[in-house]
């Protein structure tokens, strides 16, 4: 049992070191003589082709067919029959032939496997491309397909959900009597109407709170001919004393102001007793707090106003162009009247939900 496994080794070293030998003699690729075999093919290759043509032209002279007209089937059938069987006759000769191989140290079979490497690597590499196009249109239309998968299945699950709900709403009222409906009804509609009023009280606190704290006081300068309405955040009442020049900048507060001075300016502004005075003993009223009692004011004719007669379609007629009037209707808050600047009204986003 030992000696033909190692007789089995040794016949596959020697067959490694032949194929070794072959592979070398294949590949030997020495750059001082490439250009020399490469010559020798070029002429080896031309000489074939002298050969050809002159096998070509010696046809053409034994024969006195044309050639050209032979190449093609011809549309007699006995000429056709002819036709083939000289084609047989000829692949018969032919057969036994030698097939013409380049020599053993030619490098036209190196060239036309560069040829076909090259020609494959370029078709591989297009195709990658191409590939690579295909697969970022195909993710982006999956990444779309997969949201519009999630938005339906949402909207199935909302549907669900109310379908549910509402078949629960429809049972629930089916087992109860028409008082019983109208009492619950009621009832619901007087806790909304509570919540409603909380709400309502709540943003009132949250709206005074902002006018007085922050809105005023820019409001005021606006009027005094300082900057618009959020330009600057921060005015102190010293800067309103002091007031604002005419390009709009605050005036130095080095100098105070006398109460009489700043009092004059007021009722030439908001008019007089814009801040009513409850007693005599206190402090004059300020910029900010006549601004402050003019966005009230104005806001509450508008608001009785839209709730009054005209179904919200109505305007408040302005006694004047006010900062306060400018800010609601950038704020979108309200609107003019198309043809009168001198009209006001609030917009009345919950009449398409009510009605």
């Amino acid at each position: 049992m030992v000696q033909p496994h190692s007789k089995t080794i040794q016949e596959i070293r020697r067959y490694f070191k032949e194929a070794r030998a072959l592979q070398d003699d294949s590949m030997d690729f020495d750059a001082s003589s490439t250009e020399t075999r490469l010559a020798q093919t070029v002429k080896e290759l031309q000489v074939r082709v002298q050969e050809q043509q002159a096998a070509l032209e010696k046809l053409r002279s034994q024969s006195g067919v044309d050639l050209e007209a032979a190449a093609y089937a011809s549309q007699d059938p006995r000429q056709k029959l002819q036709q083939l069987i000289a084609v047989k006759d000829t692949y018969k000769r032919l057969k036994p032939t030698a097939t013409f191989l380049p020599t053993q140290g030619s490098v036209l079979p190196a060239l036309l496997a560069a040829r076909t490497l090259q020609q494959n690597v370029q078709g591989t590499k297009e195709a990658i491309d191409s590939t690579q196009a295909q697969l970022t249109k195909k993710e982006a239309t999956l990444r779309r397909e997969e949201a519009n998968l999630h938005d339906a299945n949402l909207l199935t699950q909302a549907m669900k959900n109310r379908i549910e709900r509402l078949s629960a709403q429809h049972e629930d009222r089916s087992q109860k009597t028409p008082a019983q409906l109208a009492r619950e009804l009621i009832a619901a509609k007087r806790a909304q109407k509570g919540n409603c009023d909380t709400e309502m009280h709540r943003l009132g606190e949250a709206m005074n709170n902002f006018i007085n704290d922050y809105l005023s006081s820019m409001l005021a300068a606006e009027e005094l001919g300082g900057p618009v309405v959020g330009d600057m955040l921060d005015v102190e009442d010293d800067t309103l004393a002091a007031g604002f020049t005419r390009k709009g900048r605050a005036k130095s507060t080095k100098k105070p102001v006398s109460d009489k001075t700043r009092q004059r300016r007021i009722d030439h502004i908001w008019g007089p007793k814009a801040v009513a005075v409850e007693d005599e003993e206190e402090e004059p009223s300020t910029e900010a707090e006549a601004a402050d009692a003019e966005m009230r004011q104005l806001i509450g004719d508008l608001f009785a106003t839209l709730i009054g007669p005209g179904a919200g379609k109505a305007y408040f007629q302005l006694v004047r162009d006010s900062a306060a009037t400018r800010f609601l209707v950038r704020a979108k808050i309200a609107q003019f009247h198309p043809r009168d600047a001198r009209k006001l009204r609030l917009i009345d986003f919950g009449r398409e939900l009510d009605d």
